[in-house]
C-alpha cells in the first residue's frame, strides 16, 4: 500500500537571492568542466577514429584451429567456439554450471520514496513550496538507503543484503587454439537464464519459485528485506575477437596514439565489419557526450542569470517573464559556447572542419545581431507621435 507526505516550506525573498548568488560560482565552475569536457570529447573521438582506422589496416584474419607463431605480436582476427572446461559454482549458494560466467542476479523487497513539489510565488518576491513524498513497496536490485528518507517512521530499508548480485567468469577461455585475455572476457555479457537446478539442497530461509530462488517467508506476501535469486550464465557459444597474439593469447591492441583497442563480438563476423561498428559506436558516444556537454552548459547559464530573475520576483508576472527571457538567453549562450569549444577542439585536432564550424558560429551571431537591431530600429520607427508633436503651432509662422 502506497502513503504520501506532504511538506510546504517557505522561503523568503533575500534567501532566495542569497541562494542564487551562490549558484552563480556554481555555474561558473560548471562552465569550466563542461568546456574541458566538450574539448576532451572531440580529442578522445579523433584519437579513437585514427587507431581504429590504422589498426583496421593492419589486422591479420587467421585460423582459430591453427597456430600461427609467424604472426605472434602481431594484430590478429579470430573467430569460432569460445568454450571453457571449468564448473563454475555460486560460492553461496548450491548451484553450478558449466559455461563462461555465472552471474546470482539480486533483487530485494524495499522502500521506495519518490517526490513531486510545486512552487508558488507571493508579492514579495517571497516562495511558497509544495513538495508530496510518496512511499511505495518496490523489487530492486540496486540498495536503496532509507537513511536519507524525508519520512523515515515506518520506511526502513535493511542496511545490509544477506544475498548480492556477483558474477564468476572462467580462468581459461579459449576460442580454438588461442586464449582470450582478461579485458576481452570482461566484454562477454550476453547473459540467459539459467533455471535453478532439481534437488538441490536449500537452507530453511531459501525456497524455490518458478526456477528462482527466494529468501523470505511468504513468497505471496513479500516483507521488506525479502530477496529474490536469478542465476543467469552464459554457455560456449561462438565469438569473434581482435587484439594482439601473444604466444597463442589474444591480448589488448595499442595503437601508435596510445589508443587501447579490445574488440569482442558475439557470433561470426568479419574484422572489417567489427571495426566499422566500433567506428559507428565511436561516433555515438561522441555525439552523446556532445549533448550532454551542451546540455550542461544550457543549465550552467541559467544558474548564473538566475539571480535576475529573483530580483524581479517581488512581482512575480515581472520575475516570470525576466524568467523567459533568461532561459532563452541561457539556451542561446549555452549553444554558441559549446560549437565554439568544439570548433577550438576541431582546430586542434582537425583544422578544416574546426574553421569551418567556426565561420557557422560566426555567421550565427552576426545573424542574431542583425535581428536584434532590426527589432530595435522597428519599435523605434513604430513609436507613437505625441500629441504636441503632431500639431504645429498655429503662431509659430506668424
Amino acid at each position: 500500500m502506497n502513503d504520501i507526505f506532504t511538506e510546504v516550506t517557505r522561503t523568503s525573498w533575500s534567501n532566495r537571492i542569497g541562494k542564487s548568488i551562490k549558484g552563480v560560482a556554481t555555474g561558473i565552475l560548471l562552465v569550466l568542466v563542461c568546456i574541458g569536457l566538450l574539448f576532451w570529447n572531440e580529442g578522445r573521438a579523433v584519437k579513437t577514429h585514427k587507431a581504429l582506422i590504422e589498426s583496421q589496416g593492419a589486422v591479420v584474419s587467421i585460423n582459430a584451429q591453427e597456430d600461427a607463431p609467424q604472426l605472434n605480436g602481431k594484430l590478429v582476427h579470430i573467430s569460432g567456439q569460445a568454450a571453457s572446461n571449468e564448473i563454475l559454482a555460486d560460492t553461496l549458494l548450491p548451484v553450478t554450471t558449466e559455461g563462461l560466467k555465472l552471474q546470482r542476479f539480486v533483487e530485494t523487497y524495499q522502500w521506495k520514496e519518490t517526490s513531486h513539489s510545486e512552487e508558488r510565488k507571493t508579492l514579495g518576491g517571497d516562495t511558497e513550496t509544495v513538495t508530496t513524498y510518496q512511499y511505495e513497496k518496490v523489487w530492486s536490485s540496486e540498495l536503496i538507503k532509507s537513511s536519507g528518507f524525508k519520512n523515515l517512521a515506518g520506511h526502513q530499508n535493511p542496511g545490509e543484503w544477506v544475498y548480492k548480485t556477483q558474477i564468476w567468469t572462467a580462468n581459461q577461455i579459449d576460442i580454438g587454439n588461442y586464449r582470450l585475455s582478461n579485458s576481452h572476457k570482461n566484454l562477454i555479457d550476453n547473459f540467459q537464464h539459467l533455471p535453478v537446478p532439481e534437488g538441490i539442497q536449500l537452507t530453511e530461509d531459501l525456497k524455490k519459485l518458478n526456477g528462482q530462488l527466494y529468501a523470505g517467508k511468504n513468497p505471496k506476501k513479500p516483507a521488506i528485506g525479502d530477496q529474490r535469486i536469478q542465476f543467469n550464465f552464459i554457455p560456449a557459444q561462438t565469438y569473434s575477437a581482435i587484439g594482439d597474439l601473444n604466444n597463442n593469447e589474444i591480448h589488448e591492441h595499442i595503437a601508435s596514439n596510445g589508443h587501447v583497442i579490445v574488440l569482442l563480438q558475439a557470433g561470426s563476423y568479419t574484422a572489417n565489419a567489427m571495426f566499422e561498428k566500433a567506428k559507428s559506436d565511436n561516433v555515438t558516444l561522441t555525439w552523446a557526450l556532445r549533448l550532454v556537454g551542451s546540455v550542461l552548459l544550457i543549465v550552467a547559464f541559467s544558474m548564473i542569470l538566475k539571480p535576475l530573475s529573483v530580483l524581479a520576483d517581488v512581482v512575480p508576472l515581472a520575475g516570470n517573464i525576466v524568467e523567459i527571457g533568461t532561459g532563452l538567453v541561457s539556451f542561446l549562450l549555452g549553444s554558441i559556447v559549446a560549437l565554439v569549444t568544439i570548433g577550438i577542439a576541431w582546430i586542434f585536432y582537425r583544422p578544416l572542419l574546426g574553421l569551418a564550424l567556426l565561420v557557422i558560429v560566426g555567421a550565427l551571431v552576426y545573424w542574431l545581431k542583425r535581428k536584434s537591431f532590426h527589432a530595435a530600429k522597428t519599435i523605434t520607427e513604430n513609436k507613437p507621435v505625441s500629441a504636441t508633436s503632431a500639431y504645429s503651432d498655429p503662431t509659430a509662422s506668424k
